[in-house]
C-alpha cells in the first residue's frame, strides 16, 4: 500500500473515531453531517488509490 493511501486509511479511522461511541466531544447534527461527507470523499479517493496500483 502506497503511503498515500496508508495517510488516507488513518485519516478515515481517525474519523470513524470521532463519530464513534467512546468520543470525547458530542458532535452537533452539522458538524456530524460535515465529517461523514468529507469521510466519504476521502474513501473514495483511498478506492481511486488502491485501484491505481
Amino acid at each position: 500500500m502506497s503511503n498515500d493511501a496508508k495517510q488516507t486509511a488513518r485519516e478515515l479511522a481517525d474519523g470513524l473515531r470521532r463519530l464513534g461511541p467512546d468520543r470525547v466531544v458530542a458532535l452537533s447534527v452539522h458538524k456530524t453531517k460535515e465529517l461523514i461527507e468529507e469521510l466519504e470523499e476521502k474513501a473514495k479517493r483511498l478506492v481511486e488509490q488502491l485501484d491505481a496500483q
